[in-house]
C-alpha cells in the first residue's frame, strides 16, 4: 500500500514528536512525499512569519527524509490539494489534516491524538 504525505500532516506529527514514518511502515505502507509538498515546506521554511519551532521541524524532516531515503513522487499539478485529491480518488492513501481533502478522498491516514499515533481512518 502506498501513502502520500501532505504538509499539514508532516508538520503536525513533527510538532507532536510522533514517529509517523516508522508507524506507517509498520502498518505496511510505502511512504512517498510529493515534490510539490517538498516545495511547500521549503517555501514555509523561508517565510519570515514561520516560527523557529516550525523551521527546526522542517529542517529535521528534510534530514529524516534524506536519511531514510523516502521516495519522491509528483502530483502532476500545480495545486497540491487538487493533486492529493486526484491521487486519493485513484486509491492511494493520503495522510493529511486538511478537511477539504479528507472529505473528497476515500482512504485517509490520520493522527490519533490520544495515542500519539497515526493510522487508517
Amino acid at each position: 500500500m502506498e501513502v502520500i504525505l501532505d504538509t499539514s500532516f508532516i508538520l503536525s506529527c513533527m510538532r507532536k514528536r510522533i514517529d509517523f514514518l516508522s508507524q506507517l511502515e509498520e502498518q505496511g505502507f510505502m511512504v512517498k512525499i510529493p515534490k510539490e509538498v517538498i516545495q511547500e515546506l521549503k517555501d514555509l521554511h523561508s517565510r519570515s512569519k514561520t516560527s523557529e519551532e516550525d523551521r527546526i521541524c522542517i529542517k529535521t524532516i528534510f534530514d529524516i527524509f534524506e536519511k531514510r531515503k523516502i521516495k519522491k513522487t509528483s502530483l502532476g499539478t500545480r495545486n497540491v490539494d487538487d493533486g492529493l485529491i486526484k491521487k486519493g480518488k485513484e486509491g492511494v492513501y493520503i495522510a493529511t489534516l486538511d478537511q477539504f481533502i479528507k472529505r473528497n478522498i476515500p482512504k485517509k491516514i490520520v493522527i490519533f491524538n490520544a495515542k500519539n499515533a497515526v493510522g487508517v481512518e
